[in-house]
């Protein structure tokens, strides 16, 4: 419950008078929906209510919101489908720059619209928004302090080997030299001897060193362990495979950062609060959720599978919501949340995000005919002709098919008209 009103105010008198009307009238109102009264009342100026008012109040919201029901056996399913099929033909092939970074571009449009349906395991730009904690572990402020924030963006920015040296591979010698980028080292918050330590940790190799106090140039032979081992490089030298096969290692290492966070960047500071947060380029929710100063309430990723994961299907479902609401708004459609709510919920309603399509929702459902009317005709068919599997006819897709009245709507009513004798 304390997720759900982390954005209520619980305390406000306004919000704690319409909550005890709501309950003596005995009405289906949810905490969010009279908070949403209550920001409306205060918007116009009105920060107490008599009695009655509040009675009215309750009472006018309560008929709306029972007028907002679908009537029983209505088409949601297929109105739903038009009323999000059709908005959808207007959308664009577009994308946005992403955070202020011109060479990085987010999904939007039709392809993200399409990714989230899809279910997609990772989509195609995975970003994150990560807030941070008001203050740090020793008690000084971090939100709002931006040397602090560089510090764990620079942290939780993945960092290889590529990002801090230029690999050159000596074929004639047989090895392969770092030559340390000092500026890229500093901005990294690293040191030369750090690197080699975590090249030679990684590697298992022994990485010589112009210098062992402020290394700029690393030294490292493939299948040389230990420093002793470098007599017998004159009679056993490496291979010219197994040193294109160690550089391609070298260059892949990750020597800091969380993994596929590929970029971090802060933003800020919010003209209100002076707060600043960090955008990045690439998702991992339980391993950011997890690092010190990390506000994991508030921070959000657009990859639904990692929420899923770590967070639930609940989550999920509320993820999927947002990131359709969001597109669709970008591109400038105005689409009821209610049919984006049954979407989400046809997604979720088995445990796991599942696309639309014949690999997920489509694929499974009941009727022979509706999941051969989608794709694979021939092999639906076939299938329930082998095991013998009966259509119910029970849904629209295999009653158009077979040419009679969908039990849907006034379909699902039969009317008799007995005469009187």
């Amino acid at each position: 419950m304390v997720q759900i009103l982390r954005d209520v105010d619980v305390e406000s008198e306004l919000f704690t008078q319409l909550t005890d009307v709501s309950v003596k009238l005995n009405t289906q109102m949810s905490p969010r929906i009279i908070n949403d009264l209550v920001n409306a009342l205060i918007a116009r100026g009105e920060t107490k209510l008599t009695p009655a008012k509040a009675k009215k109040v309750i009472s006018s919201a309560n008929n709306h919101l029972l007028l907002s029901r679908v009537d029983p056996h209505e088409a949601v399913g297929i109105t739903t489908a038009q009323s999000i099929g059709e908005p959808g033909t207007q959308m664009t092939m577009r994308t946005f720059h992403y955070a202020g970074v011109a060479t990085v571009n987010v999904t939007q449009g039709l392809p993200r619209i399409i990714e989230i349906v899809d279910a997609r395991k990772v989509p195609n730009t995975p970003t994150m928004r990560i807030y941070l904690d008001e203050n740090n572990a020793k008690g000084k402020p971090l939100r709002t302090n931006e040397k602090l924030v560089q510090e764990i963006a620079a942290g939780l920015e993945t960092t290889t080997t590529r990002d801090i040296a230029n690999i050159d591979v000596d074929i004639t010698q047989r090895h392969i030299s770092l030559s340390l980028n000092t500026a890229n080292l500093r901005v990294k918050k690293m040191n030369g001897a750090e690197v080699r330590d975590k090249l030679s940790r990684a590697l298992r190799l022994f990485v010589q060193a112009d210098n062992d106090d402020k290394p700029k140039v690393l030294k490292i032979i493939p299948g040389i362990a230990k420093e002793e081992e470098l007599a017998t490089l004159a009679s056993d030298p490496p291979t010219y495979t197994a040193l294109l096969q160690l550089e391609e290692k070298i260059k892949k290492l990750r020597l800091k950062g969380l993994p596929d966070i590929m970029r971090a960047n802060v933003q800020g500071p919010n003209a209100e609060t002076g707060e600043y947060y960090i955008s990045t380029i690439g998702s991992n929710l339980s391993k950011v959720s997890e690092y010190a100063g990390v506000d994991r309430g508030r921070t959000y990723t657009n990859n639904i599978t990692e929420i899923h994961n770590y967070l639930g299907i609940e989550a999920a479902r509320q993820a999927i919501i947002n990131e359709m609401l969001l597109t669709l708004e970008g591109a400038g459609l105005d689409v009821d949340v209610r049919h984006l709510l049954m979407v989400a919920d046809v997604m979720t309603s088995e445990g796991e995000v599942r696309a639309i399509g014949r690999h997920g929702v489509s694929g499974t459902k009941h009727s022979i005919l509706a999941r051969s009317a989608f794709e694979v005709t021939v092999t639906h068919l076939l299938r329930a002709g082998i095991i013998g599997e009966r259509d119910e006819l029970r849904g629209v897709t295999e009653n158009i098919i077979v040419g009679q009245p969908i039990s849907l709507g006034t379909g699902s009513v039969e009317l008799y008209y007995i005469p009187e004798e």
